[in-house]
């Protein structure tokens, strides 16, 4: 069991990591940000924002707010890196106030929705928690290959690194 300080803290490095991205997409040529290149999805935004769309759709789906439309914003919406931090802002500030209200005993509750499939799904929120940082580093990881495949030197982003900032 994970306590409540050890999500928070892995919240904190995703968004630290977040942020150090953020300013590495914007020293880098746009185009390069839009290019289409064949991953999960069509460019270093979209997987980007997809992202930020997973983590924006759990935490408003675990408070009990609505999570239409999330997954219908076109990528082109977000038309420059600018709107992408107002999003990621958004999105940071609605996942800290969901984990303010956490307590170790919600943390270990189950939570259940129904999928898309109708299926009924049952899940302790500290998994959907988990689920939710797993998903970002793993895009994460899909993006720090493209940087490489563009010879981009990715933005060091160690847990280390993070703990060092503290």
């Amino acid at each position: 069991m994970t306590c409540l300080l050890g999500i928070r803290d892995l919240f904190g490095y995703n968004w630290y990591c977040r942020r150090k991205f953020l300013k590495s997409l914007a020293e880098i040529p746009w185009g390069t940000v839009v290019e289409s290149c064949g991953a999960s999805f069509d460019s270093i935004r979209d997987i980007f924002v997809h992202s930020l769309q997973v983590e924006h759709f759990w935490i408003r789906r675990l408070g009990g707010k609505s999570t239409e439309g999330i997954y219908e914003i076109p990528f082109t919406k977000f038309a420059d890196v600018k709107a992408i931090q107002e999003y990621a802002d958004k999105v940071e500030a609605e996942t800290n106030e969901y984990l303010d209200t956490l307590t170790a005993k919600k943390l270990d509750s189950m939570f259940e929705y129904k999928g898309r499939d109708g299926k009924i799904n049952r899940y302790r929120i500290e998994d959907i928690l988990m689920h939710i940082v797993e998903e970002e580093i793993h895009h994460r990881g899909e993006i720090l290959c493209l940087y490489w495949q563009h010879d981009i030197r990715p933005p060091y982003t160690s847990y280390t690194a993070y703990k060092d900032q503290a």
